[in-house]
């Protein structure tokens, strides 16, 4: 294992009471079974990190997407050597020692840059949600919220091969972006009627899959809605701290299924009934990334040096017909 020739580094830190500050820290040099990566990408994940934000009692390191370049391995690790370009579940940090363990460090491929790595980890996020749903040939699927998460969720959606994909929110500027990005339908909750607007895309069959990704608690009641006789809802978005009363009676007669997809409890052992584990799903993003099946260039609308950090989430937060990827530059 080299030395490390950096004592201090720097990493984000938001404090109980929601304000970011940058914070000096000592690098920790990697165990025997750990990687020391030099980021230079992190990406701001705008629904956990903001709703963490609102929520959180006690201090917090946000931040889980993160690309750099490993500076130092543990003497243990075989898989992984100095000057590799990898994607981990690092903070938001100028470096971050994390497990060489294959859930926890993906290599980025040759033609992929740091800033479109670090959408790996949201990528295998939207992925679980996708692989839940089991889009069939033909469907009517709409997904609500076109957030980062909801964008990339879209896109891999338009390739299950669905009949039609209705996109909602309430912003134009994110809309429009999904329009382009695969939907076949957009629908600006403010002025289109959701629920005309799908029973003429369904001739009043209603939707056989509705995914959730705004985090808006109230648009379950609008799914159970929507949704066909048999329908699928799979809840994508983190719903923070918000109660809803919800009369099941609906949900009853109409024979519904709502499925909940916490990315975190996607498995990091495949098994014969579920393959699909946390670091298939980011291998997989970053191909697919690689050979053009993901746009998530087009996604990125800010790139701020990780001091900005405090606008970068005022941005997320009070200007979202504006913001919605944005990366953080650690170089």
């Amino acid at each position: 294992m080299d030395r490390v020739s950096h004592t201090q580094g720097e990493r984000i830190l938001v404090k109980a009471e929601g304000k970011c500050e940058i914070e000096k820290f000592v690098i920790r040099e990697p165990d025997p079974d750990e990687v020391l990566i030099k980021t230079i990408s992190s990406l701001i994940s705008a629904g956990t990190e903001l709703g963490n934000q609102e929520v959180s009692k006690s201090d917090f390191y946000p931040g889980y997407s993160n690309a750099g370049r490993i500076i130092a391995v543990g003497k243990d690790v075989r898989n992984l050597s100095i000057g590799d370009h990898v994607l981990s579940l690092g903070n938001h940090a100028t470096h971050v020692t994390v497990s060489a363990k294959p859930e926890e460090v993906a290599p980025i491929p040759d033609n992929v840059s740091f800033d479109h790595a670090s959408f790996g980890v949201l990528g295998s996020v939207a992925m679980n949600r996708v692989r839940k749903a089991k889009i069939e040939l033909g469907e009517f699927v709409a997904i609500s919220g076109m957030g980062l998460v909801g964008q990339l969720t879209l896109q891999l959606a338009s390739q299950t091969g669905c009949e039609s994909l209705l996109a909602t929110d309430v912003y134009d500027f994110r809309l429009k972006m999904a329009e382009e990005l695969g939907a076949t339908y957009i629908c600006n909750l403010k002025t289109c009627d959701i629920r005309e607007r799908v029973k003429e895309l369904t001739n009043g069959r209603g939707l056989d899959v509705i995914i959730e990704a705004s985090g808006y608690p109230e648009a379950l009641l609008t799914a159970f809605d929507l949704a066909r006789i048999g329908g699928r809802i799979i809840i994508l978005g983190s719903i923070w701290n918000r109660k809803i009363e919800v009369d099941f009676i609906d949900f009853h007669l109409k024979d519904l299924t709502l499925i909940g997809a916490h990315q975190p409890k996607c498995p990091t052992a495949e098994t014969i009934y579920f393959p699909w584990t946390q670091q298939y799903n980011r291998r997989q993003i970053l191909r697919m990334i690689s050979d053009g099946r993901l746009n998530v260039g087009k996604l990125i609308t800010h790139k701020m040096h990780f001091t900005e950090a405090s606008e970068a989430y005022r941005l997320l937060r009070d200007e979202k017909d504006k913001a919605l990827g944005i990366v953080l530059d650690w170089t």
